[in-house]
């Protein structure tokens, strides 16, 4: 585990008589990208929720920077420096984006730091000209960029991020991409995503779920050619 800043041992997650994850073990080192991508049903977003605490896994083991975190709850991850963002935006809808930005902020440092976290975090996002707009009337793209922000006010070293890309634009994913190569500079990330299109954008290594467990584990090329993806992914065998 010395270079490994995240790792699962055998974990499994059962649901009744269905296994969701079947005995996968996963190593992410220091300030990678790591994408995790399968058809419905693979069992990615569950692996996901396990890792971040929102699912305790039936048995295995989960230990993220030397802290084994298998029955932790999501908060106590994040004390760890992680940064995590849901499939549904965790925004409040009644605050402005700098209030949003500022209570993220204020949990992880101390009150004569914050303002400058929040100004770096929303110039980072590119969201310091709604700061005083209602997240509530903001579009979805919007919101998705706030609770980046949000994320990134915290300086986490390692952010984990569920389908961001999910009901964007064309141009939207594209910032997206960028976004997320300025994020990996600073933190390893681990990204849940179904757009080939934004996973081919920011490359990495891809990790590929079929059927509860890793199929493969390959630079995204070398996994889109790979006819055992082209069947259990795209749904053809050629």
């Amino acid at each position: 585990m010395s270079d490994s800043v995240v790792q699962t041992r055998g974990l499994t997650m059962q649901f009744g008589g269905v296994t969701a994850v079947d005995n996968v073990d996963f190593s992410l080192r220091r300030n990678e990208l790591r994408c995790l991508i399968g058809p419905n049903g693979a069992g990615k977003s569950t692996f996901f929720k396990c890792i971040t605490g929102m699912l305790k896994a039936t048995s295995g083991e989960v230990w993220i920077n030397g802290h084994e975190t298998t029955t932790w709850d999501p908060h106590q991850v994040a004390r760890l420096g992680v940064g995590i963002k849901t499939q549904v935006p965790s925004v409040l809808d009644g605050f402005t984006v700098r209030e949003n930005v500022w209570l993220a902020a204020h949990r992880v440092t101390a009150a004569d730091g914050v303002a400058s976290r929040v100004a770096e975090a929303m110039e980072r996002l590119a969201v310091s000209s709604l700061a005083n707009s209602m997240v509530g009337s903001l579009s979805h793209g919007e919101r998705q960029r706030v609770e980046l922000s949000m994320i990134l006010a915290s300086r986490p070293w390692l952010v984990l991020l569920d389908e961001p890309a999910a009901g964007l634009t064309a141009a939207e994913i594209a910032t997206l991409g960028e976004i997320v190569t300025d994020i990996s500079r600073d933190a390893a990330v681990v990204i849940v995503e179904h757009d080939m299109q934004f996973i081919r954008s920011i490359a990495g290594l891809v990790t590929v779920f079929a059927q509860g467990r890793i199929l493969m584990e390959d630079q995204v090329d070398k996994v889109m050619a790979d006819p055992r993806v082209r069947e259990v992914y795209l749904g053809r065998k050629n």
